[in-house]
């Protein structure tokens, strides 16, 4: 076919083969800025711009709230979702998704549509405004949504081991983490140039921005950061079980247990 969404810095150098990573010697820890308690429970948190979206798991609400954890915006559902997931948005959208479908919501006239039916989606990355990538765990494929709806297979199985967290890299291209435990990278026509091993069980995926990418597990409340020379783990003190995080600037947001929402200070920045 082709030739040839705890948490992980990645330095984006190629690797061919893939690096086998050698274990952190410690665990360093790494303290809190604030976290703000939350009143209602969150299944997920994404990022629009230099704010956070929180998707509420009454599936009725969007919250978008600042950096410094101030509620700036409510973002009502037109449609109840039922067993609401995620979210996600780009320039003209906002996305969210539940356990079989995918909607979006326009920016401007606010109401829900389906966007793509009978899918278990493991992963969203934009690949242009208005249009997503999106990892289908039902399927084991990676699907290229376009802003006129058309859907075509972007990777299938010869390209990645059941497909989960996407994130658009620094350098333009696309991460997808495959099998829990490799970080595939390819380019915009779904070429790969290059892939790293994980830390096994990896299913949350962000990039710092800086030429980073920081992944991580779920209900584990663990940093790693990767590089040439190893990995560096960290602990995140006052978490108790991530479900999901975010990066704006130098902080990382953390939801934590689904009802509290920690910041951190970048390692190293």
């Amino acid at each position: 076919m082709k030739s040839v969404r705890l948490l992980v810095l990645l330095a984006l150098v190629s690797c061919h083969p893939p690096a086998a990573l050698r274990p952190p010697d410690s665990v360093v820890s790494i303290v809190p800025l604030e976290n703000l308690t939350l009143a209602r429970p969150v299944v997920d948190i994404g990022v629009d711009n230099e704010r956070l979206l929180l998707l509420e798991d009454s599936g009725t609400r969007i919250l978008a709230i600042s950096q410094l954890l101030v509620p700036v915006e409510t973002i009502p559902l037109t449609t109840r979702l039922i067993s609401p997931l995620g979210v996600a948005a780009d320039r003209f959208y906002f996305y969210v998704f539940d356990r079989n479908t995918l909607y979006r919501i326009s920016k401007e006239k606010r109401v829900l549509s389906v966007w793509l039916n009978n899918i278990r989606v493991a992963g969203l990355a934009s690949y242009a405004p208005g249009e997503m990538l999106v990892s289908d765990g039902m399927r084991s494929v990676v699907w290229h949504k376009t802003l006129f709806g058309e859907s075509r297979v972007f990777l299938d199985g010869r390209d990645v081991t059941r497909p989960g967290a996407l994130v658009n890299l620094p350098d333009g291209m696309f991460g997808i983490v495959s099998a829990g435990n490799r970080l595939v990278c390819v380019n915009r026509a779904g070429i790969t140039v290059r892939s790293l091993s994980l830390p096994a069980g990896t299913d949350l995926i962000v990039a710092d921005g800086a030429g980073g990418i920081w992944t991580g597990q779920r209900g584990k409340p663990f940093v790693y950061r990767i590089g040439q020379r190893g990995q560096t783990a960290y602990e995140l003190v006052d978490c108790t079980s991530p479900i999901s995080f975010a990066i704006i600037g130098q902080r990382l947001f953390v939801l934590d247990s689904g009802t509290k929402i920690v910041s951190y200070s970048l390692p190293g920045h």
